[in-house]
């Protein structure tokens, strides 16, 4: 893990919490989402008009990764706004960061994709998975497993698997391209790969959104009402995940990238307190205490 990695995702986890609090305040939905998608598609089209990297010439494999990923981001679309429906930003956030974390490091370890894990850096892991368990609840004596069994959590695995498919087919189609090209510095390959996917993403919503009566409606509401939100959150949220796109570049294992990541849980609860009123309690202090010292742990 390099100090540009840590940087880099430092920064990604406060864009990510703000776009995270824009949507949990608004009524999400498919329409809301392709808005997001497609400013941030907006943002980087530039970069396949002057870039040298020649996307047409890249394998068959690298579009296929792509494609998956894109399909894990429906995934993760879909059971965001389930989730932000029925449960509290401060506690749904938590629950969505924490399960990729171990959703990851399971692939990763069982299909050997990059460096292996020390014992420092699981021990650290398990410490911010737990840290990410407490938070949502309202008193240590409610950690028990039936308080997890719920409908809501249904949507928390959805984005959690969602997270956790395009996390891992993103940094295995960099990969390809990375082995297919030479003579281009990361950050340049990063970012038109993301120009890249982003058009993809956004092509396949505006699809959904013609053959779907109700999401043309709203999106012609939000046209209407010239409602500027999930524009404000497209922004926020293609600088988040373009950052993390980099710093893939800069670690050893793309595990290291989801536990960093997990900053966002302090951002992320902080926003649901302070802005959305949302409750504070003894387990959310304790669960952050955790998630931090995990992190120095796995730093270690």
């Amino acid at each position: 893990m390099t100090l540009t990695a840590f940087i880099l995702l430092l920064l990604s986890v406060t864009f990510h919490a703000s776009w995270n609090l824009i949507a949990k305040k608004s009524k999400m939905n498919v329409a809301y989402y392709t808005v997001i998608c497609m400013t941030s598609a907006c943002c980087w089209l530039h970069l396949q008009f002057w870039t040298p990297v020649n996307v047409l010439a890249l394998p068959g494999k690298y579009y296929l990764l792509m494609f998956c990923s894109v399909m894990a981001d429906l995934l993760y679309c879909c059971g965001l706004m389930r989730a932000y429906r029925t449960m509290e930003m401060s506690t749904a956030y938590p629950m969505m960061r924490s399960l990729p974390l171990l959703f990851t490091a399971a692939i990763t370890g069982i299909f050997g994709l990059g460096k292996p894990l020390t014992l420092m850096s699981l021990l650290g892991m398990a410490v911010v998975f737990a840290g990410c368990l407490l938070m949502p609840l309202k008193s240590f004596s409610d950690f028990k497993i039936k308080n997890y069994i719920n409908p809501s959590l249904l949507f928390v695995t959805i984005v959690a698997l969602g997270t956790t498919g395009y996390t891992i087919f993103d940094s295995q189609a960099q990969a390809v391209m990375r082995s297919s090209l030479s003579g281009i510095s990361k950050p340049i390959m990063a970012l038109t790969y993301y120009s890249s996917r982003g058009i993809m993403l956004t092509s396949l919503l505006l699809t959904v959104i013609l053959c779907w009566k109700t999401e043309r409606e709203n999106l012609k509401s939000l046209i209407r009402e010239r409602n500027f939100t999930p524009v404000y959150a497209g922004g926020f949220a293609t600088f988040a995940y373009a950052l993390v796109l980099i710093s893939m570049n800069y670690v050893t294992n793309v595990s290291f990238v989801q536990v960093f990541r997990q900053l966002g849980l302090l951002v992320g609860v902080a926003g649901g307190i302070l802005i959305l009123k949302e409750r504070c309690s003894a387990t959310k202090i304790a669960g952050s205490l955790l998630i931090v010292s995990g992190l120095v742990m796995t730093v270690l």
